[in-house]
């Protein structure tokens, strides 16, 4: 079970639209895999196909690091419920986060690996958790959720339970006082890519 790279902004492949699977086939399984072992390499709670690099529609979600990551295939949403603001990070921005506007409980349908009809209805982090994989898989990045006058926050990766993808497995010190990305996640361009591109917008906090 490979770990496969991911994705940083601003990779055009973040930015399309996933396509439904049609048949749970052998190479579905096998991304699934892939993105389960991925998921535990990163820390993190939530993955989006689009973000390893495949445009098919699947996410895999674990609620806790306690817990065995789920596979949603042609994930839906069906009914969302309130509002509340949010931390929010994400495994294709690492080192950052924002705060967004979510729903407080949604409802949700999708296929599980045997290609059984699944309905589902979510609330706190995996309310959160399925908008956000959701939204990858229409090409939408939390970094469109901020609110107007919000920038990004650059953070210390750890696990916090009642946020998103903060606990980015990202850094210790190198020599030259930069952070270390997981070299079995992140390229050095992609990395470079993501703070040129974050530079560039304008949109980093500036350090208190």
């Amino acid at each position: 079970m490979p770990i496969r790279p991911i994705l940083t902004f601003p990779n055009s492949l973040l930015r399309k639209r996933a396509k439904p699977v049609k048949n749970i086939d052998n190479e579905i399984m096998n991304l699934i895999r892939d993105m389960k072992e991925t998921l535990t390499e990163a820390s993190g709670i939530g993955l989006a196909a689009n973000q390893v690099g495949v445009l098919k529609r699947v996410v895999v979600i674990s609620n806790s690091p306690e817990s065995d990551a789920v596979a949603y295939i042609n994930p839906e949403i069906t009914h969302r419920t309130g509002k509340r603001d949010v931390v929010e990070g994400c495994l294709s921005f690492p080192g950052y986060s924002g705060i967004v506007t979510r729903s407080v409980s949604v409802s949700a349908r999708y296929l599980d690996e045997s290609g059984g009809k699944i309905k589902i209805a979510a609330d706190e982090l995996l309310a959160q958790a399925l908008e956000h994989e959701i939204d990858h898989l229409n090409g939408i990045l939390f970094l469109d959720h901020l609110k107007e006058h919000e920038k990004l926050s650059m953070t210390t990766p750890e696990y916090r339970p009642h946020t998103h993808d903060i606990n980015v497995s990202v850094n210790v010190q190198n020599n030259q006082g930069e952070p270390e990305f997981n070299k079995k996640l992140y390229t050095k361009i992609g990395i470079d890519d993501l703070k040129l591109a974050l530079d560039r917008a304008e949109i980093i906090k500036d350090a208190e």
